[in-house]
């Protein structure tokens, strides 16, 4: 007798096992629909093939599914008590799908993003707002911190994307440039400088200078620019974020030399007057983006704007 019994689980398992999704489609379709007719037309297939899915489903199933009444079907005790089971799965097969189709379009997801100070004030949240506006459904989160803070921060792998100007690297971090120009002079609107189309270290000397701080990496290439012939500007102020400079500046408090981008912003609102140098100072801004993970389509989709703002400045 338990030999017999065995051997029967073992059938109902092997036949279980052979459950289709197509054979539980079709019991829903006619339990909603029902009728077979009408179940296969929300299939798109043919009443013989509802028929034959639904014989093949009670046969594994071990127990009739549906009476049938002339055209009508009507379901068993034992079918309703599975269509609630079905109906459980489906709703949860539905949500997913619709998560999937939010998340191909864009409809939902984060980004993480960590910024320097020159590119987190201004630059970066007029790149966010207008991808915003173009995806409304992703939530977009920004840190401004140093670029070694930046580093640190893409090296936890939780944080999507990180821009920030670096002479080092990390072993959980890929580095590239991303954009590079020339640094530029900065001047107080109407002050004597503007006549001249581009300024030499030589313009410097003696002149009331807002410096970066020490420990600003740029700091000792603007150092080198300015001591080029003995010149000797007068330092009346130190400050570590470019913008901080920028105010001083367009404060009359002196002359300055910072990155283009901060500059050029400060330009467009009439705050400041650039101007080139010469020799050219190059400034490098580096994307930097985890090394363990590959991009999301939401951080390619955002890196494009950056890119293409970065490509404007060319353009200016």
């Amino acid at each position: 007798m338990i030999f017999v019994k065995i051997i029967r689980f073992g059938y109902v398992f092997t036949m279980l096992s052979r459950l289709t999704h197509r054979q539980i489609e079709a019991f829903r379709a006619v339990i909603d629909t029902g009728k077979i007719t009408a179940a296969a037309g929300v299939l798109g297939t043919t009443q013989p093939s509802i028929s034959k899915l639904i014989a093949d489903l009670e046969y594994a199933a071990g127990f009739d599914l549906f009476e049938r009444r002339g055209r009508q079907v009507v379901p068993t005790p034992e079918a309703l008590a599975l269509y609630e089971e079905v109906e459980r799965s489906f709703v949860g097969m539905a949500e997913i799908s619709r998560v999937i189709k939010d998340i191909r379009d864009f409809r939902k997801g984060s980004l993480m993003i960590a910024g320097m100070p020159a590119l987190a004030l201004k630059f970066l949240p007029d790149v966010m707002a207008e991808f915003i506006a173009a995806e409304p459904g992703i939530t977009v989160s920004l840190r401004a911190r140093s670029s070694p803070a930046v580093l640190r921060h893409l090296s936890s792998q939780q944080f999507d994307l990180g821009f920030a100007a670096l002479d080092t690297d990390h072993p959980a971090v890929l580095r590239r440039p991303i954009f590079t120009a020339p640094m530029l002079a900065v001047l107080p609107p109407g002050h004597p400088l503007e006549q001249r189309d581009v300024l030499e270290p030589a313009d410097f000397d003696g002149a009331p200078f807002i410096a970066l701080g020490a420990e600003i990496g740029t700091r000792s290439e603007t150092d080198l620019f300015l001591s080029a012939g003995g010149t000797r500007p007068r330092i009346v102020a130190e400050a570590q974020l470019s913008a901080s400079i920028c105010e001083l500046v367009a404060a009359g408090a002196g002359l300055s030399i910072i990155e283009p981008v901060t500059a050029l912003h400060f330009a467009a609102a009439g705050r400041v007057t650039v101007r080139p140098l010469s020799p050219e100072q190059p400034f490098r801004y580096d994307l930097l983006l985890p090394a363990l993970r590959r991009p999301s389509r939401i951080a390619s989709r955002f890196l494009d704007l950056v890119e293409a703002r970065f490509a404007s400045f060319v353009r200016r």
